[in-house]
C-alpha cells in the first residue's frame, strides 16, 4: 500500500469516529498522529526534491557561464552576454525548481493543517473532561 492509499484509509477511519465520545476522540487523535507522520515524510521528500532542483538550476547556469553559453549557434563573449544566455539556458531548470518548491509548500501546508486539527481535537477533549467534572 502506497502512502496516498494509506492516507486515504486513515482519513476514512478518522471520519468514521464520533468526536462526541471521548475514547473515539482519542482514537481520532491517534490516527491524525499517524497522518502527520506520513505527511511529514512526504514534506521532507518534497523539500529534498526542491533543493536538488535548485542545485541543478545553479549548476546549469554556472556551467553555461563557465563553459561559454551558446544559443542558436551564437557564442557570447562578454560576461553580461554569457550571464543572459545562461539564464535562458537555465529557464527549464528554474521551472522545475518552482514546481518542486510548490510541492514542498503543498505538503508543508497539509502538515500545518493536520497539526491544527490535532490541536482543535485536543481542546475538544479537554472541554469534555471539564464538562465531565461538572465545569463548563
Amino acid at each position: 500500500m502506497n502512502r496516498a492509499e494509506k492516507l486515504a484509509q486513515l482519513y476514512k477511519k478518522a471520519n468514521a469516529l464520533n468526536e462526541e465520545l471521548p475514547k473515539e476522540l482519542m482514537d481520532k487523535l491517534s490516527i491524525y498522529g499517524q497522518v502527520l507522520e506520513i505527511i511529514g515524510g512526504l514534506h521532507a521528500e518534497s523539500v529534498k526534491a526542491w533543493k536538488l532542483a535548485e542545485a541543478k538550476r545553479r549548476e546549469t547556469i554556472a556551467s553555461a557561464i563557465v563553459y561559454g553559453a551558446e544559443l542558436d549557434g551564437v557564442a557570447y563573449k562578454t560576461a553580461k552576454e554569457k550571464e543572459a544566455a545562461a539564464e535562458v539556458i537555465g529557464a527549464e531548470a528554474r521551472r522545475n525548481e518552482a514546481l518542486a518548491e510548490a510541492e514542498a509548500q503543498r505538503w508543508r501546508n497539509a502538515m500545518i493543517a493536520v497539526q491544527e486539527t490535532i490541536q482543535i481535537l485536543k481542546k475538544k477533549y479537554e472541554h469534555m473532561k471539564e464538562v465531565a467534572k461538572g465545569g463548563i
